[in-house]
């Protein structure tokens, strides 16, 4: 048999030395003849390749693959020595058997090298990826990996290993170090940080990131990894595209990550397109931002500046588009979310107009969310995209805000808050389908209400030039009046939401301009002041408030319930009719006419007194306020009127004289007694017959006998009287 070394056993020689880490015995066997006769530069590679141990020292073995690459092996005939070094394993086998192990070694389906000839370090850097690749397949340990990469050999590894090295293992051992607990660590292998979607490996490197640590993990881990890729990428853009695709979605959820980035970072170095896309993803992170708090945008307005500094690290000035072709382009989208999507929204455009217009969209949130907190996209849809009734609405919000908190807003709030809105229409064109008028008539609305009559004086009324024509605010004054006078809780106009509704009529009238309409209010807040001076329930169990007299809207029931309720009051005769008639007009009740209102709040007052047993005053009502006009009154009251007399005519008083003699009395004192009873007596009797004579004047025929007996039987007592 033979024994030297020759053909297969060559190879099968190869692998042994291999396995058991035998470099310098390797380097004579690839040397040799026999080897070179037997087998390829390629083969030797892939014995290397497969056969050393994953534990052996790099420095062992990468020389060697270095003068495989370069074809520096001196070849040697030493077939005695090498033939010492076969084991019996081999030496015994035939040539036939050593061929079909020999290529069951070589042909196992795990990874291969070649050799190029014409390029050595393409060739060692092939081979160095592989043997990484293998370790981490089979182990996934990066110590191993590290010590190939970074082995302290005397010819450099290939520049594109160190590359790989710095921007993938580095950054790869950098992550675990920074999150030794990553649960997912592993989820990739080294091959795939290289072939998969750089958007994935950008997520899995900052998936533990914060604002404290994401200056670190950028620096470190993220920019490296970024240049690597964009070095060994087709498309040496897109890599950081996907970081900033990154930045733009976290800002939506993290934006303080966003801030204490951009504060510190400023873009990848050297590539001017590069630095233009991140001064357009840090617009866009701005847009994204859902926080409506001062320090966010406080933050933004430094962000917004830290844009306009990596725009001049860029040395490029970007065209500038005008304010009207940036609302074109915005206005062109179906719907206003679609707008904002990354990177298509033209407001995201690194360009000076659009930095400029940040900046003024930052100023409009931060202005309005001190009263409603609004993020900045929705200002900026706002601004772009509502419609007229849309920007009117979002005002009145504004203005009008928590009615608790307002009411504590002094009057430099309120005029911050009206230069604040101008400014939104006029500058920064959030509220640009506004006019003037719009926002003057928000606000005098809102100052009127929330009672601010100095300030609305002020702003006004005592300009030479309003900033609104006065019937716009004679209709502000109406409809605030009417506000403050429904919410009172009493009626006393010195008091309270009705104090407030006098203030409010009073800016206007009577001092700059007399309506009908502003008449009728104050004949309103009148009578209401008057009521409040009496007691009247009209809905039972509830005090008497403004609302109840606008809604009860019958001024005659009101003057019957109080005249029922204040036993006096019916001596107030010329205050009930004055309040009767100021309610009447103003309410705006269609009642006839005035004079007839008259008569029956006197035909009330005459009942009251009856009621209350004063028949004087009954019949002073009746003669000389009644009687004295009763050819005025109206044909209905004049059938209402005879009743009047006939009833305070027939009245009899439960305190009338008696005209017999009282027991126990002297002769003489008695006499004196009885003589001034029947006096008195004598005397409303007259008086009583003349209101029946008054009636039977105007009554129907149908109530003339009626009325004629009572005043026959009044007639034969004062006969029966006189006699005495």
């Amino acid at each position: 048999m033979d024994q030297s070394v020759h053909g297969a056993k060559s190879i099968l020689l190869a692998t042994y030395l291999a396995s058991t880490s035998k470099a310098d015995e390797l380097r004579k066997l690839f040397g040799s003849s026999a080897w070179n006769t037997a087998a390829t530069p390629s083969q030797a590679l892939n014995v290397l390749l497969k056969f050393v141990p994953e534990t052996a020292e790099p420095r062992s073995y990468l020389p060697l693959v270095s003068d495989i690459a370069y074809s520096r092996l001196d070849e040697i005939d030493d077939s005695e020595e090498l033939a010492d070094l076969l084991p019996d394993g081999i030496r015994l086998l035939d040539d036939d058997t050593a061929t079909t192990v020999g290529d069951k070694l070589l042909s196992d389906g795990t990874a291969s090298v070649d050799f190029y000839e014409s390029d050595p370090q393409l060739t060692i850097a092939s081979w160095v990826f592989e043997r990484i690749y293998s370790i981490d397949s089979s182990f996934g340990v990066l110590e191993l990996i590290d010590a190939i990469v970074s082995a302290d050999v005397s010819e450099p590894l290939p520049a594109a290993v160190l590359q790989w090295r710095d921007g993938v293992l580095r950054p790869l051992q950098l992550f675990h170090v920074y999150y030794p607990n990553a649960v997912d660590k592993e989820s990739y292998h080294l091959q795939e940080y290289t072939s998969t979607d750089p958007q994935l490996i950008i997520e899995h490197f900052l998936q533990y990131t914060t604002a404290k640590t994401i200056n670190r993990d950028v620096a470190m881990i993220v920019t490296p990894y970024l240049h690597y890729i964009a070095t060994v990428s087709a498309d040496r853009i897109k890599p950081w595209n996907n970081f900033y695709e990154w930045l733009v979605i976290t800002a939506a959820t993290n934006f303080q990550i966003i801030i204490e980035l951009v504060k510190n970072w400023n873009g990848p170095d050297g590539d001017s397109s590069a630095l233009i896309d991140y001064a357009s993803t840090i617009i866009a992170s701005c847009y994204q931002c859902s926080e409506a708090r001062s320090e966010y945008f406080e933050a933004m307005h430094i962000l917004q500046k830290r844009g306009t500094y990596v725009l001049n690290l860029a040395n490029i000035i970007p065209v500038d588009d005008d304010d009207q072709f940036i609302e074109t382009q915005m206005v062109s989208y179906s719907d206003a979310d679609s707008a904002f999507k990354f990177p298509e929204c033209p407001l995201y455009q690194a360009t000076q107009s659009n930095l400029y217009l940040l900046d003024q969209l930052i100023t409009s949130a931060a202005m309005i969310s001190v009263y409603v907190p609004t993020s900045l996209q929705s200002i900026a849809k706002l601004r772009f995209f509502a419609p007229h009734q849309a920007q009117l609405q979002f005002l009145l919000s504004v203005v009008r805000g928590n009615s608790k908190e307002y009411a504590y807003r002094d009057d430099s709030n309120w005029r911050t808050l009206r230069s604040g809105s101008r400014w939104l229409k006029n500058k920064s064109n959030v509220l640009s389908k506004l006019s003037d008028a719009d926002i003057e008539n928000a606000f005098l609305s809102a100052l009127l209400d929330f009672g601010r009559i100095s300030l609305v004086r002020e702003i006004y009324i005592d300009p030479i030039q309003p900033p609104l024509e006065m019937e716009d605010i004679e209709t502000h004054v109406l409809n605030s009046f009417r506000e403050h006078y429904d919410g009172a809780s009493n009626c006393n106009a010195t008091r309270g939401s009705l104090k407030t509704a006098s203030q409010v009529l009073h800016l206007i009238y009577p001092s700059m301009l007399k309506t009908d309409k502003l008449e009728k209010a104050e004949l309103l807040l009148k009578a209401t002041h008057e009521l409040s001076k009496y007691s009247l329930i009209l809905v039972q169990g509830v005090p008497l408030a403004p609302l109840q007299i606008r809604i009860n809207n019958n001024p005659e029931q009101i003057i019957s319930q109080l005249l029922q309720s204040n036993e006096k009051a019916y001596l107030q005769v010329d205050e009930m009719i004055s309040v009767t008639k100021n309610l009447v007009i103003g309410l705006d009740t269609s009642l006839d006419d005035l004079q007839g209102i008259e008569f029956r709040v006197i035909r009330m007052c005459v009942y009251a007194a009856l009621a209350a047993d004063d028949f004087n005053v009954a019949y002073e009502y009746c003669m000389n306020m009644l009687w004295s006009h009763a050819d005025e009154i109206n044909a209905f009251d004049q059938d209402l009127l005879w009743q009047v007399f006939f009833a305070a005519g027939r009245y009899v008083s439960p305190n009338a004289p008696s005209l017999s003699p009282s027991p126990g009395f002297q002769a003489a004192p008695q006499t004196q007694m009885m003589m001034l009873q029947l006096k008195n007596r004598i005397k409303y009797l007259r008086l009583q017959m003349e209101l029946l004579s008054r009636a039977l004047d105007i009554c129907p025929e149908r109530h003339m006998f009626e009325i004629l007996n009572i005043w026959q039987d009044f007639e034969l007592q004062v006969a029966q009287v006189t006699a005495k």
